[in-house]
């Protein structure tokens, strides 16, 4: 289908980088009353158009975890006197490049003039960094509220050693999972508060990608989070990875311990909330990443048919890997091979005859064919054939409706490690499309194309009408069938053919899913 200019919607010129969400405030009394307060607010236009936006930065859903409540599970936010500032960014949560412990705020963005009788749908968005960076004000919520008229909510939770801390003989039994108990607590207080805002608590859909969309899974299998929300958009996770064993947590927790003040003290916990938040941040970097633990994974328990069965939005991208494979710069064919048969074990020779190191002739040919195999497996969580497993398994777990794409803009702007390497569709390229005026995705968004443009429009309203809907459908676009294992995908690509179905064989071809169906299998 050729991109209409009923979906050319406009071609964004990007503001500098600190003035991403500020940018054409104006003064006014947007004045909200919530349960711990009033807010004070503040009106935008959607960078360079005049459509207005009402935002409310840094609004408390939970206590500042500091003092006797670090590590524990979120507690009710303080009320305050007065009105409150709601035009000022939060701090990001405590991360390597810097942040505070009294992070659990979220954002919430609205259409101009909205009323609370309007009772708009809701999506609530987890930023990914992979559970140890990232905050909710590099997503800027004003043109996917405007555009698809709904209340768009972006939300920070405690990360790193803060969110994931494990000690199971002092945390009666709630260590390791303290980022998503604030996921929880954010979705509780979006129930309670959002009809404040002219949101419709009984329509709320979660949205996540890379890890945000791992927690989404999360949630889909907590039974504490059931009737919280009533559909997912799931962008590349297979519900499989994005967590680690709760002896991993354990042990990684230990040696975090040792390298505290507190490695030998009787009283490890009350020892451990004294120290200073910077003492703490250090010592978790050094033990390395952390994740939320779990016995099983998410995708296990959803094909036990054992989850909040809600309308499910999902999909990866065709090169998932493409950008990781950088990391193969300046190694060469044996270092190669090792790596294989590290990963795959008995099913490397296999691997290595449908990934030979000579596929490309490239100078990049050894980081190009490991992306490759990294797209297609979807063995770091996302992409390939584990994105069509997933799929699968919600169909098969009596999901409502499963709406399954694959994004496969070659051409999609990246910050890549040289100028010259060929990132292609790869993981978080999507980003740019759906969040264009996000503070991390301004430098990319700016080097899209007009066509690239009419692509991102099209995603953006498809997106917003699963959210009012749950159904991604209208008239005005390209039919996009419920997903069944025998039916076909939905892709996306500038251009003519722009937005297309594609059939799950063809998918399955392309991603060499015979064969690594047979080593899941065999896994």
């Amino acid at each position: 289908m050729r991109m209409k200019t009923l979906f050319r919607l406009d071609r964004l010129a990007v503001l500098t980088a600190g003035l991403c969400l500020i940018g054409g405030a104006q003064a006014g009394d947007l004045l909200v009353k919530t349960e711990s307060g009033v807010l004070q607010g503040f009106s935008k236009n959607v960078i360079k158009t005049d459509r207005a936006v009402e935002v409310f930065l840094g609004v408390p859903y939970a206590a500042a975890p500091t003092g006797d409540l670090r590590w524990k599970a979120p507690q009710p936010a303080e009320k305050w006197k007065g009105v409150r500032d709601a035009s000022v960014m939060p701090s990001a949560c405590s991360q390597a490049s810097g942040g505070s412990e009294d992070c659990l705020y979220l954002n919430i963005y609205r259409p101009a003039g909205v009323s609370p009788e309007e009772r708009l749908p809701v999506a609530v968005y987890w930023h990914g960094g992979d559970h140890v960076s990232g905050q909710a004000s590099d997503f800027d919520g004003s043109r996917f509220a405007s555009y698809s008229k709904l209340i768009v909510v972006t939300v920070q939770y405690r990360l790193g050693v803060f969110g994931f801390l494990n000690l199971p003989s002092s945390m009666d039994g709630e260590g390791g999972s303290f980022g998503l108990q604030d996921m929880t607590a954010a979705l509780r207080w979006v129930k309670r508060n959002i009809g404040r805002f002219g949101g419709d608590a009984s329509s709320v859909t979660v949205m996540g990608q890379g890890s945000g969309a791992s927690d989404t899974c999360r949630l889909l299998v907590n039974p504490d989070a059931a009737g919280l929300f009533h559909g997912v958009v799931l962008q590349s996770t297979d519900c499989r990875n994005g967590t680690v064993s709760v002896e991993q947590s354990v042990k990684r927790s230990q040696e975090f311990v040792g390298l505290t003040d507190c490695a030998d003290d009787k009283e490890t916990i009350a020892c451990l909330r004294s120290l200073p938040a910077s003492a703490i941040q250090k010592a978790g970097e050094t033990v390395g990443d952390w994740a939320p633990a779990a016995r099983s994974s998410a995708a296990s328990i959803i094909a036990r048919g054992n989850w909040n069965k809600v309308h499910v939005l999902m999909g990866s991208n065709r090169d998932e890997g493409r950008a990781e494979g950088a990391a193969f710069i300046g190694r060469n064919e044996s270092d190669y091979k090792r790596w294989v048969t590290d990963q795959l074990g008995s099913a490397a020779a296999k691997a290595l005859v449908r990934y030979p190191a000579y596929k490309y002739t490239s100078k990049y040919a050894i980081p190009y064919v490991a992306g490759d195999l990294i797209s297609d497996s979807g063995m770091n969580g996302y992409g390939g054939c584990a994105t069509l497993d997933l799929a699968r398994t919600f169909v098969k777990a009596g999901a409502p409706a499963v709406y399954l794409y694959e994004f496969q803009d070659e051409n999609a702007p990246m910050i890549g490690r040289t100028s010259d390497y060929e990132t292609l569709a790869s993981h978080g390229a999507e980003q740019a499309y759906m969040w264009p005026d996000a503070f991390a995705m301004q430098s990319r968004s700016e080097r899209l194309t007009p066509e690239q443009w009419d692509l991102a429009n099209v995603m953006r309203r498809y997106w917003g009408l699963f959210v009012r809907y749950k159904n991604p459908n209208t008239k005005n676009l390209p039919s996009w069938r419920s997903f069944s294992p025998s039916d076909s995908v939905m892709v996306f690509r500038p251009g003519e053919e722009g937005v297309a179905t594609v059939s799950v064989d063809a998918i399955e071809t392309a991603h060499k899913c015979s064969f690594w169906d047979t080593v899941r299998r065999n896994d």
